[in-house]
């Protein structure tokens, strides 16, 4: 089954987990790792240290590339959206 980028973009925290190959989690949020038959993608949901609710769609994605090291954590993309003009995501689960 093939996968595009708008699907990603819409995949759920509990599906991207059940799928990721590799997790990097910070202070600032959760990344989620997937590969398919086009690279690697990945998926960034910002909660601080909370696990994100199991229906949460991602904040940010990036991909496909073909080597998962280029990936930054999840503190370096949320600096780099809010230096460049994004909206700041930080969703509180309390």
């Amino acid at each position: 089954m093939s996968t595009t980028a708008r699907e990603y973009d819409e995949l759920t925290y509990r599906e991207a987990r059940k799928r990721a190959i590799r997790q990097m989690v910070d202070g600032f949020g959760e990344a989620l790792v997937l590969r398919d038959q086009h690279g690697y993608w990945v998926l960034y949901y910002f909660y601080w240290s909370q696990e994100p609710p199991p229906e949460a769609k991602p904040h940010w994605m990036e991909g496909p590339v073909q080597d998962p090291a280029s990936f930054r954590p999840p503190y370096v993309v949320k600096t780099w959206m809010e230096e460049n003009g994004y909206e700041s995501f930080q969703n509180d689960l309390d």
